[in-house]
């Protein structure tokens, strides 16, 4: 049997490194059912992600344009903000019964999280590309399941420096390393 060290090639991860390619096969794969869930979470523009993986020096173009203290990213038509209540939201995290605040600093801790959240985010952990394919949308559950689903996926792929095909517990989304935020 193989050691780590022997299968370490398999582990590499790489920096600044965006899996546009793993995005774009599983939108195709995608129902128009799952598809209009995506549309109305505000992803709608990954209909058009080419299947390429990006190079690492548009990723560094793109790092570059991000204004980390408005949160936002400047375009040459207009700034788009990645707020962190759009990704609780889409995760149905309210960090302790508190929903997040639009005008306040605040702290998420998973050990402050009470078990529903923490049911929540182990329910995400180990999500494969093919599980946004083949999950079911019917019935509410089923439908905040793959919100959920698709947001790791997303974090995954853009925000996460690696290759890895799996969302591990060790590649938690951003959202549970941040200490202050600023909306």
């Amino acid at each position: 049997m193989a050691t780590m060290k022997e299968k370490a090639h398999y582990n590499k991860t790489h920096y600044c490194r965006c899996q546009t390619k793993a995005i774009a096969t599983v939108y195709r794969k995608m129902t128009q059912e799952k598809k209009d869930i995506v549309e109305e979470m505000g992803f709608g523009a990954l209909e058009n992600v080419p299947e390429m993986n990006v190079s690492n020096t548009l990723l560094k173009e793109l790092l570059d344009r991000f204004d980390e203290e408005k949160g936002c990213l400047k375009t040459l038509q207009e700034r788009k903000y990645i707020t962190p209540q759009k990704v609780a939201t889409a995760l149905g995290i309210t960090n302790g019964g508190n929903i997040f605040s639009t005008y306040c600093l605040f702290l998420v801790d998973y050990n402050n999280l009470n078990p529903t959240e923490k049911k929540i985010f182990e329910s995400v952990k180990n999500i494969f590309l093919a599980t946004l394919a083949r999950n079911s949308v019917e019935g509410e559950e089923n439908w905040k399941k793959f919100k959920r689903t698709f947001v790791v996926f997303i974090q995954k792929c853009f925000l996460l420096p690696t290759t890895v095909s799996v969302a591990s517990p060790i590649h938690k989304p951003p959202i549970f390393h941040v200490d202050n935020i600023r909306e």
